[in-house]
């Protein structure tokens, strides 16, 4: 999720804040990146056609991306920490999974199956408050085989600081580091996917 206001705080997913965090900003009608085009495109060349098999979008926020992976023939559900993001993507996807869930804290039994051939997140790995142990998460929720898709803004501009929304450096270097196959698609200057195999 992007926020690019001076209120974005780094701190904004600490602890169990982040429901509220977020649930302000979706009730205010703030709104996220579309996935366009060549989004779309990448999502479908690094991830391919799901066959029914059970994926989890950590942060669905609007649907958006579960409606893109219902329609690879994935079986998807989204989870968001913000009442207001389900209550979106319900009425613009119905018929699709939807659940209150907060990743960083909430126990993973209570998700649709113990294990994953994908999972992704879009626009949320920059806002981890322990990145290590949320990508430990997911490794444990991934099956053997599967995929991790990721899409995030990474900093790579030497003439300016960072945005709020992008990742650093040690940041990619941490999501990448630990996996036998990582597939880099930059759609613009900031904005890359990352598919991610064990």
């Amino acid at each position: 999720m992007i926020d690019s206001s001076p209120a974005a705080p780094r701190r904004a997913y600490e602890g169990h804040e982040a429901g509220a965090y977020w649930e302000r900003l979706w009730q205010s009608g703030r709104r996220y990146r579309s996935i366009d085009g060549p989004e779309r495109e990448a999502l479908r060349r690094q991830v391919g056609v799901g066959h029914g098999r059970p994926a989890l979008d950590i942060g669905s926020g609007d649907g958006a991306l579960v409606h893109a992976l219902a329609d690879l023939g994935h079986r998807p559900t989204g989870i968001d920490c913000a009442p207001e993001a389900l209550a979106l993507a319900r009425r613009g996807h119905p018929g699709l999974d939807f659940r209150l869930h907060d990743f960083d804290h909430d126990d993973p039994t209570g998700l649709p199956a113990p294990a994953f051939a994908l999972i992704t997140c879009r626009l949320v790995y920059r806002w981890a408050p322990d990145k290590a142990a949320f990508l430990a998460r997911v490794r444990q929720l991934l099956v053997p085989g599967g995929t991790f898709w990721v899409a995030t803004s990474v900093h790579r501009s030497r003439d300016r600081d960072p945005h709020d929304w992008e990742i650093t450096a040690a940041d990619e270097e941490l999501l990448t580091c630990t996996w036998s196959r990582a597939d880099v698609t930059q759609l613009d200057d900031a904005y890359c996917c990352f598919a991610l195999r064990p």
